[in-house]
C-alpha cells in the first residue's frame, strides 16, 4: 500500500497536474453547448420529466473541488462480490439487462498482489468524506487504473459528476431509432454489425443479437437527445465498451457524459477540428524525438495514422484485451480531453527503431504506425505520456499545431494540383487519339489485294499440278 501512496504523491507534486484544469467555480454547472443542429424529428422524453439537457454538468470541475457532490460516499464491492458478479463466459444475460459483459473479470485466486493493493488503496481512499476530485482522478490514472469493472461501475458516474437520480429508465428504446435520421441509423447498424470483437467468442447467436440491439439502442438514445451530436465510425467501439461496464441502464448517462466531456469535437458536422489536433502529435515529436519526425516528414506521413485511436480511445485496436482496453478508459476519463495524443506521441516515439528499420515511404510506414503491437508496456507509457502533458501542455504548443496544420493544407493542394494536372493530361492525350486517327485502307484497295493473293495462289496450284502430272 505504500507503494501506491508514494507514487500518487510523486503524481500529484506538480502544480501543472494534467487533471488540474484553470480553477473555477466549484459549483455544477450547465454546460454551454455551442448548437450544431441537424434535421430531427422533435425531441421527446423517455420516462424523465427534467430538463434533459441539465442532467450532465460538463463544466471542468478543479482538483479541489469534493469529489462526493452529492454527499453520497458510494460503496465500493468487496473483491469476492466483484469475482462473482455476473456471467463469466463474457455475454449480456438476456433477461436482465443489468448484467454485464464480464469476461475481464479477474477471480479472486487469479488477482495479483498489486491489484489487490490498488482495491484496498482504492477503498481506503472512498471512505473518505473529504475526498476531492483531484484524488479520485488520481485513482484511475495511477497504476492499475480502477482495477475492476465492479469498481468502475461506481467511480465512473461519480467522475461524470452524474447522480444517482440522472439514472433512465430503459423503458421505450425499442424505438428510438425512429427519432433519429434513418440514414444515420442505417449507419449505425452497419457499424454495430462488425462490433463482434467486443464479446467473448463463446457468445451464442442469441446473446450477440441481445448485445446488438442494446448497443444499438444505447446510441441511439444519446443521438437522439442530443441532436447536435452527429454520428461517426468508431462512436460504436467507445459506447460498447461503456455497455459491457455500466449495462444498458446506467450506460445511457456515462455514454452521454463522455460524449458531452471528452467526444464532442468528434461529433461535431465535419472532422476538420480533429485533423488539426492530430498535428499535437508532430509538435511534440518535435521536442521528444526531431529525428523521427524528420523521418515522418520525408515519407511525407501526416499523423492520421492515430486517427482511430484518438476517436474511439483504443477501443477499436483493444476490443479483445478488455483488461487493457477498460484500464485505458480509466485514465482517459481522469484526464484532460487531448491525452490520447499524447500517449500516440509517446508510443510512436517507443517504437521508433522499428520505425526506422521500415522501408521509409509512406505506405509501407503509415502500416507500421496503424498496427499496434499487443504487447505495449502501457503502464510506463502512461506514465510517460502524464508527464509529457506537464512538460509541454497543449496551449504551450497550439501555435506549432496551426503551422503543422497550414503545412499538411499546402501538401494536399499541392498533391490535387498534381493530380488535377495528370488528369487533364490524360485526357488531352485521349482527344488525340479521336482527332487523330490510324490510318486505314480504303475498302476496294483491300478488295483488289484480295483478288490478287487469291489469283496468284490459284496459278501458284496450277502450275504445280501441271508439272506433277496430275492435269
Amino acid at each position: 500500500m505504500k507503494r501506491f501512496h508514494e507514487e500518487e504523491k510523486s503524481v500529484d507534486e506538480d502544480s501543472s497536474d494534467p487533471v488540474a484544469p484553470t480553477k473555477m467555480a466549484v459549483s455544477i454547472e450547465k454546460h454551454n453547448l455551442k448548437a450544431r443542429r441537424r434535421n430531427v424529428i422533435e425531441t421527446v422524453k423517455i420516462d424523465r420529466d427534467s430538463d434533459s439537457e441539465s442532467d450532465v454538468p460538463l463544466v471542468k470541475m478543479s482538483n479541489s473541488t469534493r469529489a462526493w457532490y452529492d454527499n453520497v460516499i458510494p460503496r465500493i464491492p468487496d473483491i469476492a462480490d466483484v469475482s462473482s458478479s455476473g456471467k463469466q463466459n463474457g455475454v449480456l444475460n438476456s433477461e436482465d439487462d443489468n448484467s454485464l459483459l464480464e469476461g475481464d473479470f479477474d477471480s479472486t485466486e487469479t488477482l495479483m498482489d498489486r491489484e489487490r493493493m490498488k482495491i484496498s488503496v482504492i477503498r481506503g481512499s472512498v471512505d473518505n468524506p473529504n475526498l476531492t476530485l483531484g484524488e479520485l482522478r488520481l485513482l484511475g490514472c495511477s497504476s492499475e487504473g480502477l482495477v475492476n469493472d465492479g469498481i468502475r461501475r461506481v467511480l465512473w458516474p461519480k467522475l461524470l459528476r452524474l447522480s444517482e437520480e440522472s439514472i433512465f429508465s430503459i423503458n421505450g428504446l425499442e424505438t428510438i431509432h425512429n427519432l433519429i435520421p434513418n440514414e444515420v441509423y442505417q449507419q449505425i447498424l452497419k457499424d454495430v454489425a462488425r462490433s463482434g470483437s467486443h464479446i467473448s467468442q463463446n457468445a451464442t447467436q442469441h446473446e450477440m443479437d441481445h448485445f446488438h440491439e442494446q448497443l444499438t439502442q444505447l446510441m441511439c438514445w444519446v443521438l437522439h437527445k442530443h441532436s447536435m451530436l452527429n454520428y461517426y465510425q468508431g462512436y460504436n467501439d467507445i459506447a460498447a465498451t461503456v455497455l459491457l461496464v455500466m449495462g444498458l441502464e446506467k450506460a445511457l448517462n456515462v455514454l452521454e457524459g463522455i460524449s458531452l466531456e471528452f467526444l464532442e469535437r468528434f461529433m461535431e458536422r465535419t472532422m476538420e477540428k480533429v485533423n488539426q489536433e492530430l498535428f499535437y502529435i508532430f509538435a511534440l515529436l518535435e521536442r521528444v524525438h526531431p529525428t523521427l519526425l524528420e523521418h515522418l516528414e520525408n515519407v511525407e506521413l501526416f499523423p492520421h495514422f492515430a486517427l482511430a485511436e484518438y476517436t474511439t480511445w483504443y477501443a477499436h485496436k483493444y476490443a479483445e484485451n478488455r483488461k487493457l482496453l477498460h484500464r485505458l478508459f480509466d485514465y482517459f476519463l481522469c484526464s484532460p480531453p487531448l491525452m490520447p495524443l499524447y500517449l500516440s506521441t509517446v508510443i510512436v516515439a517507443h517504437r521508433a527503431t522499428e520505425i526506422f528499420n521500415t522501408t521509409p515511404d509512406m505506405g509501407h510506414t503509415h502500416k507500421v504506425l496503424c498496427t499496434l503491437p499487443d504487447d505495449l508496456p502501457f503502464e510506463t507509457l502512461l506514465i510517460e505520456a502524464t508527464n509529457l502533458y506537464r512538460q509541454y501542455p497543449p496551449e504551450s504548443i497550439s501555435n506549432d499545431v496551426t503551422e503543422y496544420d497550414r503545412k499538411r493544407r499546402c501538401k494536399e493542394q499541392e498533391w490535387k494540383t498534381k493530380a488535377e494536372a495528370s488528369r487533364q493530361e490524360r485526357e488531352r492525350q485521349r482527344q488525340l487519339k479521336i482527332v487523330k486517327p490510324a490510318s486505314r485502307i480504303p475498302y476496294r484497295i483491300r478488295n483488289y489485294k484480295t483478288i490478287t493473293v487469291v489469283t496468284i495462289l490459284a496459278l501458284g496450284l496450277y502450275a504445280f499440278l501441271k508439272s506433277s502430272g496430275l492435269n
